[in-house]
């Protein structure tokens, strides 16, 4: 069960069994990780600072960059990864790319830790179930207008 909870206005949802830890780490279940919402927050587009290609004729440069999103909950859950996008492709494809930054660790029932690679891989299946490709590309659009 949320429970709401407003902080200037904003109004946040406290889930329950999750807990902040000393180490800054959020800790829950799988379980209790799938009934939370989240939200976008930023996208970006990364610098690139390499050389320019050494061959002739046209070439489309790789585009990549990086998102994050935020949890509507009490303690406020980070998530964020980086994303390259398929130019080639029409429409464009915005495909997640590398491990996902988050304060999270999952635990099990007994409240023991899984570990980062279990906590990555929960992540990622997380992420495989947001709407987050026209977030970011609305985003963009507009922050690179």
């Amino acid at each position: 069960m949320m429970h709401a909870i407003s902080t200037d206005g904003l109004a946040l949802a406290r889930a329950p069994m999750m807990t902040l830890s000393d180490d800054g780490l959020i800790r829950l279940t799988v379980e209790a990780l799938r009934t939370i919402p989240f939200i976008h927050l930023l996208s970006g587009l990364d610098e690139h600072n390499g050389s320019p290609p050494t061959f002739e004729g046209a070439s489309l440069d790789p585009i990549s960059g990086y998102t994050e999103w935020v949890s509507t909950t009490s303690p406020v859950i980070t998530l964020g990864w980086d994303w390259w996008l398929d130019a080639s492709a029409m429409p464009f494809i915005y495909t997640h790319v590398g491990e996902p930054r988050s304060n999270v660790m999952i635990e099990d029932a007994q409240h023991r830790d899984l570990g980062r690679r279990k906590t990555d891989a929960t992540l990622e299946t997380l992420i495989s179930t947001l709407s987050w490709q026209a977030a970011v590309a609305e985003h963009i659009r507009s922050r690179y207008a």
